[in-house]
């Protein structure tokens, strides 16, 4: 079984991690990379953390529509702008064969909501079989499909914020 006190962590930055998507009209473009590079580290190290032994169950309720989802990556892709640009994305399930899918940044951010805010409004209420199911969809979704999307994630706004020659400082949006 997962530690309690880990899903706990792990709810406490998808939370802020949603939260800040769910806010990012708010942010100038930098504040954004910024905070969003950070929570990406946070919700990746807490997330390859967990130690969990259960198989996901396919009973976990699902929360975000794909309204929520659309209304995410249209926010990123607002707040990037230009820096909104395909990316190729080797998943686990690809990784002998070498392929890779082509994905927008802001397509990546609205992946990962998507498990995130599920897996946030699953642990509500719920006892400690749920959260375990909880857990073990979230790390399942974590190893085979968005983790990968963290970390390419992380590499770009890595870049844009230290590059020599970014203009990510002279914007003002």
């Amino acid at each position: 079984m997962v530690q309690k006190k880990s899903i706990v962590e792990l709810v406490a930055v998808v939370v802020e991690f949603c939260s800040t998507l769910e806010s990012t009209d708010k942010l100038t473009k930098k504040e954004f990379i910024e905070r969003m590079q950070k929570l990406l580290a946070l919700l990746y190290m807490k997330t390859a953390v967990l130690a969990t032994n259960s198989e996901a169950d396919d009973f976990c309720e699902h929360f975000v529509t794909e309204k929520d989802w659309e209304m995410i990556r249209a926010a990123v892709e607002r707040k990037l702008g230009d820096h909104d640009h395909y990316i190729h994305i080797t998943e686990p399930d690809s990784f002998t064969s070498g392929d890779s899918v082509q994905i927008c940044l802001s397509e990546c951010f609205a992946d990962i909501y998507q498990d995130a805010r599920n897996f946030a409004e699953q642990c509500k209420d719920t006892s400690d079989e749920g959260l375990e199911a909880a857990a073990a969809e979230f790390f399942m979704n974590f190893k085979l499909y968005w983790g990968t999307r963290a970390l390419a994630l992380m590499s770009e706004f890595h870049n844009l914020l230290y590059a020599s020659d970014t203009t990510i400082d002279k914007e003002e949006d």
